[in-house]
This record gives structure tokens, sequence and C-alpha cells, in this order.
């Protein structure tokens, strides 16, 4: 049974970034359907076919985390990441929410050379290293809670103190207002 868990939360996780742009673009559609239901007065109700949705869906999520398991890049995952980042306007919105989940999961890291604190008008603020170059750090600094916007600095080596903290640990205090 945990395993069963597993491979569904592994499902979610890969198949997160195209359920959302599904949801909203569901979410459009259903705007402009209800103004077409409110026009002609239809509805098309189906208890058997909300069920067979579900089970469908239960299986998908199953077996996309199965895949995922055993194999990092799977077909189902490239090919449909190509169709969607060959449609104009949706590419864009697929690719910020694809990073908005690795960065929640603990994948975003992968980036960032290291968490460092850097002194603001005397205050010192949380950062991540991005790249180093010579005798400078490119830090990017994010907003909180939402960390997929802030600022990027160009500091010296010098200037900036390394912290004790994974990405995902740094992540998580941005994130969390500095709670956690």
């Amino acid at each position: 049974m945990n395993t069963i868990f597993r491979l569904v939360g592994k499902g979610i996780l890969v198949l997160l970034p195209i359920i959302l742009l599904l949801w909203l673009l569901s979410f459009i559609f259903g705007f402009i359907k209800y103004f077409v239901e409110i026009i002609f007065n239809t509805t098309a109700n189906s208890m058997s076919a909300t069920i067979s949705i579900l089970v469908a869906t239960l299986f998908l999520l199953i077996y996309a985390g199965y895949l995922f398991e055993k194999n990092k890049e799977f077909l189902l995952i490239k090919v449909s990441e190509f169709i969607i980042g060959k449609i104009p306007g949706i590419a864009t919105i697929y690719a910020v929410l694809k990073d908005i989940i690795k960065m929640f999961s603990g994948k975003g890291g992968e980036g960032y050379l290291g968490v460092a604190y850097v002194d603001l008008a005397g205050h010192s603020v949380i950062g991540f290293i991005t790249k180093e170059e010579d005798d400078f750090y490119w830090i990017f600094v994010p907003t909180t809670p939402n960390p997929t916007s802030g600022i990027l600095l160009k500091v010296k080596k010098d200037k900036i103190q390394k912290a004790d903290m994974s990405v995902s640990e740094g992540l998580k205090k941005v994130i969390s207002l500095g709670i956690k």
C-alpha cells in the first residue's frame, strides 16, 4: 500500500505542471461554458462518467509515478512538453509552473551554488548564489513568501557570508516567512 501512495505522490509531482496548465485552461473553458449554458440551458451531468474519469485519472497518476521512478525522463513527459512548448503563450505559463513545482518539491536547487547572507542597508538577507564570476558572486535575493520574484545582485565574494544550509532549506525559510 505504501508503494501505491509513493507512486501516486511521484506521479502527482511529475504531472503537476501539466495538471495546473490544464486546470487553468479548464477554468477559462468553464467560464466561457457557463455563459453558453445560461444562454442555451444545457447540462450533461452523469455519475458514471464522473466515476470513470476519476478511476482513469488515478491509474494515470500511478502509471506516471511508476514510469518516473524507473526513468526520470520518460516519453509521456517529453512528448507533452514538446507539444506544450510549441503553443505560444501556453509554453511560457507551463515553463513558469514547472519551475515553481521544481522549487517547491526541492528539485530546483541544482542551478544554485549555495545559500548566502547578503548585507542590504545594514540588514542581512538570504540569497541564492547562482554564478561565480572572478571575484564576484551573482546572488538571487527572492521576495517572500513568493520566491519566483526578487532581485539579482553582483556582490564581491568577501562581502557575503555563506549560510550553513541547503538550497531547499533556504527556500523553505523564504516561503515560510522565516518561521521554519
